[in-house]
This record gives structure tokens, sequence and C-alpha cells, in this order.
């Protein structure tokens, strides 16, 4: 799957500026979002209608570090609702059916609406892109950073056998929301593309509101074609 990676190029060369963190502290989860009163909430990242947004790309050829990164505050300089960005991209194996890889990537995407990290409660929305995180006052006292919690998610996506590395940026800097907004546009309109395309949803490429990223995105409409022909 190529058609995020210059996306994805594009991404990692705007957070260019972003800090490497040191390998953190792998932090409880279970499969229940867990809940955090708003009085033992510390802040909430993407709150308060702060700019907030949460990507995921995966690529068959472009290897990962493994490792997490920060453009901006980690949480201990936090101290109240702040803009929130992520962006997660995996490298996954280069399966023959491109069904199947759509498959994985929704299965992917999937675990942020499931995993429960604890200190952090989660309120995920793909229609509009946010992800907003309330993060506990005890998480923040006992000193758990970016690098933990980044460590943790990492930790969860490497457990899928097809996963073979992966990247985690967090930006809390609201100066790079604009030009970090456009680009997590497209990513999400080529997966909207591609549930399109395998879902079998027959339209008209001149009248369809996703002829754009079509016309954009490398392969993308060779790929439909390629799926209505059979």
């Amino acid at each position: 799957m190529k058609l995020y990676n210059n996306l994805i190029n594009e991404i990692k060369e705007k957070l260019s500026s972003s800090k490497t963190l040191p390998k953190g502290n792998s932090l409880d989860v279970n499969n229940k979002n867990s809940v955090i009163f708003l009085s033992d909430s510390a802040f909430e990242l993407g709150g308060s209608q702060k700019p907030c947004v949460s990507s995921l790309a995966v690529s068959n050829d472009i290897v990962f570090s493994n490792s997490v990164h920060l453009l901006g505050d980690d949480l201990n300089q936090i101290k109240t609702d702040s803009p929130f960005s992520k962006f997660v991209f995996i490298q996954i194996e280069n399966f023959e059916n491109e069904q199947e890889t759509f498959n994985k990537i929704k299965e992917l995407e999937a675990l942020r609406y499931h995993l429960s990290v604890d200190g952090f409660m989660t309120r995920a929305s793909a229609l509009n892109m946010r992800e907003q995180i309330r993060v506990s006052k005890k998480a923040i006292k006992s000193g758990v950073a970016f690098a933990d919690y980044g460590q943790t998610l990492l930790n969860e996506y490497l457990k899928f056998d097809y996963v073979k590395s992966a990247e985690i940026y967090f930006v809390t800097n609201f100066d790079e929301f604009e030009k970090l907004d456009s680009v997590a546009k497209k990513i999400s309109q080529t997966t909207s593309a591609l549930n399109h395309i395998f879902d079998n949803v027959m339209f008209d490429c001149s009248t369809c509101n996703l002829k754009e990223i079509c016309d954009e995105v490398d392969g993308l409409k060779e790929l439909h074609l390629k799926t209505v022909k059979k």
C-alpha cells in the first residue's frame, strides 16, 4: 500500500523540528475506555474547542524507527486544555490482496476506539478527525509523559503480526496546526475513497466528491478501476 507514501513524507517533513523522545515506560491498558471525571482531570488535549486532529497512515515500503516524537509542550508543561495532534505511521506487510490490506487498515484504526491507557480517557471521532484526550491529575502527579503514553500505544500497534514498524508524532504547538490539518484531511479522504472502493460503491467519477483526492493520490483511481473490473 503506497497510496499514503507522499502524504506520510509531507507530514514528516512538516514535523522535522520535532524531538525524538526517549523510550518511555509502558502504562497499563485495557479494552474498555476508562472514565475520568472533570474533577479528576488535569486538562484535556484538544478540549475547549482547541485545534485537534488525529490521523493514521500505512505503507508497505517506508521503514519507521519504532519511536515517539513531540513538537510542543510535554504533559508536565501543560496547565490547561491544549491544542493536540496525533499522527501514527505504520509499516505493514505487503499483502497481494488490496481488500485484505484495507481490512488491516480498518483494524489498526479501530484500536484507538477500544484501547484504554491508564490515566487517559479518549474521545475519538473519525468523521471530523478529532481525538480528544482527558488526562488525569493522578497521571500528571506520577510524572507520566508523552514518552510513556506514546510507548504504550507503539507497543500495542507492534503486537499485530502484520505490523513491521511504526512511528507516533504528538503535536501541542498551536502554530503548526494550519499546515498539518490540510494534509491530515487528505489522509482521511484517501481512507474514505478506499472505503468506497472496497464497499463496491459504484459512482460517476465526474460527480463524486472524492474525485479531487483520487486525481491527486497516485494509484487511487487505478485501484478503483481495477476493483470495478473484478
